[in-house]
């Protein structure tokens, strides 16, 4: 109709770009990892504070620091106007606003020039039932297919203090991340104290070493292809070093924790069955127990205490 505007109708080459450019995103809603896990990782920045933070990861901070040139400090989790100071020069480096504050874009370029070690094509993924085995001797986790290893991976590890949880667990919840201090993905395990998971990282460079408080680290193209074989309920298996245990007091039904994991661990050496090595002293590890002291004539109490821990040998392990 003349002297009335037409609405111009949009070019179908727009909406595939826009298209093309939604789906690159991905998901638009993110599962985010559980408060249970937040107590060991945190997106919020690093602000220079007085007196300063000190705060976990600080130390990967540094050690990046180092690699690339910046800092020549000690090596710990404060973040003092030295490694300000060394935050402000690398800042500079990479035409970002040197400020000192350390959020996702400095995390990022610090990121730069870390690459996943090129690694022998995955043969196809056989049948049978798929597990997990995490060895924090050698920062390496490996996918149990049918009875065989069918891949490994490198991770990243607890540091001493805070060393990952040895025992059997189960992926509980899984779920993706924008990118930050749990990569792009995450999935939590079911230790019953602390809140350990396998993730994702944005602190590359710490694949290979011990750096975390306690969760296992991957490369994000690596938790991204995991993630996708491993339903929930999948088992994983958790070994090497643990932290000095306590056996100087009894400790029955109810109970949890690492010294429970070794007992379970010395039930089923000794033959008995006293289910996973979860951490949980349950009904199987309490009939166990029992069964212990009927065989050596210490009665039935479900209650396991030093002559049970001295004849199982777990005392001072």
């Amino acid at each position: 109709m003349p002297g009335k505007a037409r609405r111009r109708q949009p070019q179908s080459g727009l909406l595939i770009t826009m298209l093309l450019v939604t789906l690159a995103m991905g998901p638009l809603v993110k599962h985010q990892a559980p408060a249970m896990l937040r107590l060991h990782e945190t997106d919020d920045p690093l602000i220079p504070a007085t007196p300063p933070v000190t705060r976990h990861d600080v130390y990967d901070l540094k050690v990046r620091l180092v690699q690339l040139g910046f800092y020549s400090g000690p090596l710990d989790e404060v973040y003092d106007a030295e490694t300000v100071k060394a935050v402000k020069a690398f800042q500079e480096s990479y035409w970002l606003e040197p400020t000192g504050i350390v959020g996702q874009t400095t995390w990022k370029a610090l990121s730069v020039g870390v690459s996943r070690p090129s690694t022998a094509a995955s043969k196809p993924l056989p049948e049978g039932e798929i597990y997990l085995e995490v060895d924090t001797e050698v920062a390496e986790l490996r996918v149990w297919v049918g009875g065989s290893v069918w891949k490994t991976y490198p991770v990243a590890v607890g540091k001493w203090a805070t060393l990952t949880p040895v025992g059997e667990w189960k992926i509980m919840d899984k779920g993706y991340e924008s990118g930050g201090a749990f990569g792009t993905r995450w999935m939590a395990l079911d230790v019953p104290w602390g809140g350990y998971g396998i993730h994702g990282t944005n602190r590359p460079w710490s694949i290979g070493t011990y750096a975390s408080l306690g969760c296992v680290r991957m490369f994000n193209e690596d938790i991204e292809e995991l993630y996708e074989l491993v339903p929930i309920g999948t088992r994983v298996v958790i070994a090497g070093y643990r932290p000095p245990l306590d056996f100087g007091k009894p400790f029955g039904p109810g109970t949890i924790g690492p010294e429970v994991v070794r007992l379970q661990e010395a039930l089923r050496e000794f033959g008995f069955d006293a289910g996973p090595t979860d951490g949980r002293y349950g009904p199987l590890t309490e009939q166990a127990v029992q069964e212990v002291r009927e065989v050596f004539g210490l009665g039935r109490e479900g209650w396991a205490s030093r002559d049970v821990f001295v004849l199982l040998q777990v005392e001072g392990q």
